[in-house]
């Protein structure tokens, strides 16, 4: 982990979260979401998250959705609550997509399928559906219905 990077992190785990904004946004956040995890992964602690939500409030993007599941359903997957929170995003994400995007609508089937049923099956059936309708060939939406049944 570089100098600066560290020095972010420090910011965050002392809730300076506006001059920790100011130093994330000179990133690529596709270049810096995989430390950001990492770091999650060593931490007990869930602060990464609630940044990230944080800077959701400020300016919200897919990116930072992705960001906010990816920490849910990994590092923080044990946590209570995780699947469901990572529920969240990808609806805000499947919103600010315009449903166009199929891998985040296969999340959602993903979550009917784990312990929680965080995706209800009635919602899963009709994503699994809608996914058929933007890619008939969709394999994952087809194996879902079919299980269905």
């Amino acid at each position: 982990m570089s100098i600066d990077h560290t020095y972010l992190m420090t910011l965050i785990e002392m809730s300076r979260y506006d001059k920790a904004q100011t130093l994330f946004d000179t990133y690529d956040i596709d270049e810096i979401s995989d430390e950001l995890v990492w770091h999650a992964f060593d931490h007990e602690t869930d602060i990464l998250y609630q940044f990230v939500c944080y800077l959701i409030e400020q300016k919200e993007t897919v990116k930072l959705h992705d960001l906010a599941i990816e920490l849910s359903m990994h590092p923080f997957c044990h946590l209570d609550g995780a699947y469901f929170r990572a529920y969240d995003h990808f609806q805000r994400t499947v919103a600010l997509t315009h449903r166009q995007d199929v891998a985040c609508l296969e999340y959602l089937l993903f979550l009917a399928e784990v312990p929680d049923q965080v995706t209800l099956k009635q919602e899963a059936l009709a994503v699994a559906n809608e996914i058929i309708l933007l890619e008939p060939k969709n394999q994952i939406a087809k194996d879902f219905l079919k299980g269905m049944k």
